[in-house]
């Protein structure tokens, strides 16, 4: 497999142009597209995604380690294909929508200003966690591991006690009714 160091690509639409499987190490993707694009196989290595959209690819064993995504809309992505050996990823100021991290180590991942529209977040370890000014419209938490998250400023979650792992999770006294949807009151 090439490794490729380095390099800056710009404007690139993957959905028309052959990506290559390959190992990119602190490489820069600004403002590509990737719809419907095989990255199977390719192993991204501190990485960082600018102004990219994402739209169903395909991700079968793709490794993401140290990556962040700026800016991005990611659609349809089943992160649950990729390789979840070193799996790391931060999202800030993107959205993600109609997403999968069904059973993933999200451990002390970071989701900061973006819109989390539903993701589902089922049986996923999310411990230390913060979604900082994320909004988390029908996004699913079920047997998901939330101890130390932080949802303080976070809005438009739904999380049911009962079948979540909440041990230290940080709320605020503002958006506190997203732990009682469940139950059919009228808070005022």
């Amino acid at each position: 497999m090439q490794l490729i160091i380095d390099a800056t690509f710009n404007k690139i639409n993957y959905s028309n142009e052959l990506f290559e499987t390959a190992e990119y190490d602190t490489c820069i993707f600004d403002s590509c597209t990737f719809i419907k694009t095989t990255l199977s196989n390719s192993i991204f290595a501190n990485c960082e995604f600018i102004n990219c959209k994402f739209e169903a690819p395909i991700i079968s064993q793709t490794s993401f380690k140290d990556i962040l995504f700026q800016e991005c809309t990611l659609l349809g992505i089943p992160f649950e294909y990729c390789n979840d050996f070193l799996f790391e990823v931060s999202f800030d100021s993107c959205v993600l929508q109609v997403c999968s991290f069904f059973k993933m180590n999200l451990k002390n991942s970071k989701f900061k200003n973006s819109r989390i529209i539903d993701v589902d977040f089922s049986n996923a370890n999310l411990t230390g966690v913060k979604f900082d000014s994320c909004d988390l419209s029908k996004s699913i938490f079920d047997a998901t591991n939330l101890e130390k998250t932080d949802f303080s400023t976070a809005i438009h979650f739904s999380i049911h006690p009962e079948n979540n792992i909440l041990n230290k999770t940080k709320f605020s006294n503002e958006n506190l009714s997203g732990l009682l949807n469940r139950y059919n009151l009228d808070i005022t």
